[in-house]
């Protein structure tokens, strides 16, 4: 697919580039919605990985590591048919297999968006992952992620937890909040997780894939006096902006001439980890969107060879292709994308999941609710599931209405 690429696209994303060939370890600059989705940084040249960089040193002593089981979830979810209550959810009844709302507070909170899901299972107890970024008065806090209990026969059913992301540059001279030693807010836009044998791997706008041990949670002893505190003092205490526990970055790796990183997430066969590009049909429309696979060894590590480049097509917009790439999900030669920003509208939402077959013309289209982000496929299940976005007052077409929720729909009925 690569070689079929125009000219005029090589030169100008060639020229696009030079903004991402630094390594992005240094602390990441905040990334707002718009800032971190639009930003024009692939090239066509051809696309590489690094070599993984442990970055786990900082956490090597003096801690004492949790895992899932072990964090105390304090907030309750939703369960029920409430989801579908949320604006702009238009998915046909008989595609619905199951949803959740967040607390109040979760689900009209400005300060922090929803945007990546994953899942796993541990100890006969189904977890999904979702993660968030900062905005507005908060963006200093970074991102997190949200541990939720799915599993109807557990006693923490819908039960959940944030935690925050930490990794180990510490920023100088912070004014919006005191930032002590060891470990410090992850500023990334947090746009999609994926899971692999307990490891999370987030995409990371302009560097590519951090990486995660959900096996080394840390509880955080926290106060009324801490919200605006982070990192480890010289007493040995730990502070996480009144957050209970963290999860460090244990290591990364940088992908080039493949950003920007809109979202990541485990093939059905497991064997690639596919990453989706974001670029809105209006403002980029001169850009075309692509989608890559990597090759991963079975600790997680992207390959460097075997690399994979999809261009789907989507006839929605002008120029025939995908733009709005939200969410990305990969079996055998088919690639799912969760797309927003269409043109047209459907049932109350300019979003679409499209199907795309590899070489094929087009994408086939099926209603996908307003504000939707990234895709996790719960293969024992069936379920291929998603989320959507949006605080009151915050789309452009939502209102005042609530239109943050997650769902899961059959797959078979999408495939």
């Amino acid at each position: 697919m690569i070689q079929r690429q125009t000219l005029g696209l090589i030169f100008m994303l060639a020229v696009a580039s030079v903004s991402c060939q630094k390594n992005e370890i240094a602390p990441a600059p905040i990334e707002t919605e718009t800032a971190s989705k639009l930003k024009a940084s692939t090239t066509a040249a051809a696309v590489s990985v690094n070599n993984y960089v442990n970055t786990s040193t900082y956490i090597n002593s003096g801690f004492s590591f949790l895992n899932p089981s072990q964090v105390n979830k304090n907030r309750q979810a939703i369960g029920g048919s409430a989801y579908t209550e949320v604006y702009g959810f238009n998915i046909p009844e008989e595609n619905r297999v199951r949803g959740i709302r967040w607390n109040s507070d979760d689900e009209t909170t400005a300060i922090w968006r929803p945007q990546g899901i994953a899942g796993f299972t541990k100890d006969g107890v189904r977890y999904l992952l979702v993660s968030w970024y900062a905005r507005n008065n908060a963006e200093h806090k970074g991102s997190r992620i949200t541990l939720i209990d799915i599993s109807p026969s557990s006693s923490t059913y819908l039960t959940y937890r944030h935690i925050l992301l930490v990794q180990p540059d510490i920023p100088s001279g912070t004014t919006s909040h005191t930032q002590y030693g060891t470990y410090a807010p992850l500023k990334v836009h947090a746009g999609g997780i994926a899971y692999f044998k307990g490891k999370i791997y987030l995409s990371s706008t302009n560097l590519g894939v951090r990486v995660f041990d959900l096996d080394k949670i840390i509880e955080v002893s926290t106060g009324d006096d801490t919200s605006e505190k982070c990192g480890k003092d010289a007493n040995g205490n730990l502070y996480a902006f009144n957050y209970r526990y963290i999860l460090p970055q244990i290591g990364y790796q940088k992908i080039n001439n493949a950003s920007p990183f809109s979202t990541i997430q485990v093939n059905d066969e497991g064997t690639q980890f596919w990453t989706g590009q974001y670029y809105a049909g209006s403002a980029d429309a001169a850009i075309v969107p692509q989608v890559f696979g990597f090759p991963i060894d079975a600790d997680g590590k992207l390959q460097n060879s075997g690399i994979v480049t999809v261009t789907p097509k989507n006839s929605l917009f002008t120029d025939n292709h995908a733009h709005g790439i939200q969410g990305v999900f990969r079996k055998g030669n088919r690639t799912w994308l969760s797309c927003t920003v269409s043109p047209s509208n459907s049932y109350g939402s300019n979003a679409r999941l499209a199907r795309y077959s590899d070489g094929a013309d087009n994408t086939v289209r099926y209603r996908w609710p307003y504000g939707a982000e990234s895709l996790y496929y719960e293969a024992t299940y069936g379920y291929l599931w998603s989320l959507t976005e949006f605080e009151p007052n915050a789309g452009a077409q939502n209102g005042s209405q609530v239109n943050r929720c997650i769902f899961a729909v059959d797959f078979s009925k999408y495939e």
